[in-house]
């Protein structure tokens, strides 16, 4: 009984590392308020997230795809997964069975969502971190 108490309830921590940070787009972009966060696991996700993504709503204007680009050119998809912050720094990612029920709404997934905890702090960057790669992490869902 205790086994699976600390099984369901302990979270695990998901060790990250900074890799950089940029500008966001324009001045009066804002996603601060989002509180998830962009898994990325190849140059296309990374394109989506940051460019595609945001096509269909006529007041935001996101990064230029060739920006975008560039940047990618510098991470190394084979050996990591990147995982992009808007406007906030990441203090700490956690995962358990009780952090998917209470945090993530897509429990028919197989891969475990990861929950970040981010500074209070909002500022004008966007921030990407790597984590090991794998196949089993996935941002929390709506």
């Amino acid at each position: 009984m205790i086994s699976y108490f600390l099984y369901f309830f302990i979270p695990r921590s998901v060790v990250f590392e900074y890799v950089m940070e940029f500008p966001k787009p324009n001045e009066e972009f804002d996603y601060s308020y989002f509180i998830g966060f962009n898994y990325v696991h190849n140059e296309k996700d990374l394109i989506y997230g940051m460019v595609d993504c945001f096509k269909g709503f006529n007041n935001i204007k996101s990064y230029d795809s060739e920006y975008i680009k560039n940047i990618s050119k510098q991470l190394d998809y084979k050996k990591f997964d990147y995982i992009v912050t808007w406007q906030k720094e990441l203090n700490a990612l956690h995962y358990s069975p009780y952090l998917s029920k209470r945090k993530d709404g897509l429990s028919y997934l197989n891969e475990i969502p990861l929950i970040p905890t981010y500074d209070t702090v909002i500022t004008d960057k966007v921030y990407i971190y790597c984590i090991k790669k794998n196949n089993k992490f996935r941002a929390p869902g709506p």
